[in-house]
């Protein structure tokens, strides 16, 4: 295995465990309510400052791989996060809301550093073939997730939910030794790095319009994430493991939609790649909501929602790397991330303030109402490609 194959895999690895730290709480959500004796909108508000914070924390994230070493940025966030889930076992213990909130937040500070220089580093070193990279570093990021809601649900009803969290945590713990053994003097410290400017990025005027679009795609994308098992249970009557286990399958479908994603977009280009996703999007959502037949609409969103929503990712990434300046590219995808999975997590809170007012279902239709604004945006973004002799 070469050395770029070897990188893009610790990479997709890495992706893994970043993604399943947020996927544990959402199986888990009515035993931990339960525990803590909490209502919706407060652990909606709970999940918003995680979440801000691990869209915030993306803004260092980027300069700071530029600046360290993306490697070692890296095993930050593994170790950083790794001990953190162990704060959960205070929590359960005691029955409170603020160590689930620190430990929650610590978590999300460590995490945040990672997607801004996976990204950059990816977007640097992949020339000729960005999107596919992309789209197989979303893949190994997705497959570790798919079974992260059942095995998750597994663990916290056979041995308390803060076990769920502690059992990942130690996988991040061995895996950052893992990744330091396989860097180690790669002499890939070696290579010139160049510190991007968040305010230099920001004067890079083809990316407002990318940076609304993607905000408006964290507004329904943080609101699903949290609620839709929960979502299953309460408006749909679906048994909570089944609820895990239909989450568990949004995540499967989204490993080929990865794939698909990155490919297509190197081969017909980011924008059609992203037109098309968000129709698919809000054609999931929409099944979900209105087809009268439970079985049918739940299937239909798990197959189109699961597809489309992952496919995008790799296209959008790949069309932010385009457009951004090299030396600025780091800081950049931190404001990318920070605006989707930072200020988009304020959809959390509303979900659950209107879920606890009037019930899930208006609360979807808050979360159905951004997914057509993405699909209504997408038709005005920028169409540019990677050169060909790149």
């Amino acid at each position: 295995m070469g050395g770029k194959d070897l990188r893009l895999l610790l990479l997709g690895a890495a992706h893994s465990l970043n993604h399943s730290l947020f996927v544990i709480a959402p199986p888990l959500l009515s035993a931990i309510m339960a525990d803590l004796g909490v209502s919706n909108k407060v652990i909606g508000t709970v999940s918003t400052a995680a979440s801000f914070i691990y869209g915030f924390g993306a803004l260092a994230g980027g300069p700071l791989g530029d600046k360290i070493g993306e490697d070692k940025t890296v095993v930050i966030f593994l170790l950083f996060s790794g001990f953190s889930t162990f704060i959960m076992f205070a929590a359960g213990a005691a029955k409170s809301l603020g160590l689930f909130a620190l430990a929650l937040i610590l978590m999300a500070v460590g995490a945040s550093l990672y997607h801004p220089t996976a990204n950059s580093l990816i977007s640097k070193t992949f020339s000729g073939r960005v999107s596919e990279a992309m789209g197989i570093h979303g893949v190994g990021g997705t497959l570790g997730v798919v079974l992260t809601p059942t095995i998750a649900w597994y663990i916290g009803s056979t041995l308390g939910w803060p076990a769920a969290f502690a059992v990942f945590g130690a996988i991040c713990i061995v895996f950052a030794f893992l990744f330091i053994k396989n860097f180690k003097n790669s002499g890939y410290e070696a290579e010139k790095r160049t510190v991007g400017s968040i305010i230099e990025a920001f004067r890079v005027r083809e990316l407002w319009l990318l940076l609304v679009f993607n905000t408006v795609i964290g507004f329904f994308m943080k609101g699903v994430e949290l609620y839709f098992p929960k979502y299953l249970q309460d408006s749909r009557a679906v048994d909570p493991m089944w609820a895990s286990i239909a989450y568990t399958l949004v995540l499967a479908f989204g490993v080929p939609g990865q794939w698909i994603g990155g490919k297509c977009s190197d081969k017909y280009g980011s924008k059609r790649v992203l037109i098309i996703a968000s129709a698919g999007i809000c054609l999931g959502i929409l099944s979900l909501l209105f087809v009268p037949v439970y079985a049918i609409g739940i299937s239909a969103f798990i197959v189109f929602y699961g597809i489309f929503f992952y496919a995008h990712q790799p296209a959008l990434n790949a069309l932010t790397g385009f457009l951004s300046p090299e030396k600025q590219r780091g800081a950049i995808y931190g404001i990318f991330f920070f605006t989707s999975f930072g200020i988009g997590s304020i959809s959390q809170t509303i979900s659950g303030y209107l879920a606890d007012l009037y019930g899930f279902d208006i609360a979807f239709y808050m979360l159905t109402a951004f997914a057509l604004a993405a699909l209504t945006l997408s038709f005005w973004l920028p169409d540019k490609r990677e050169p060909k002799n790149s």
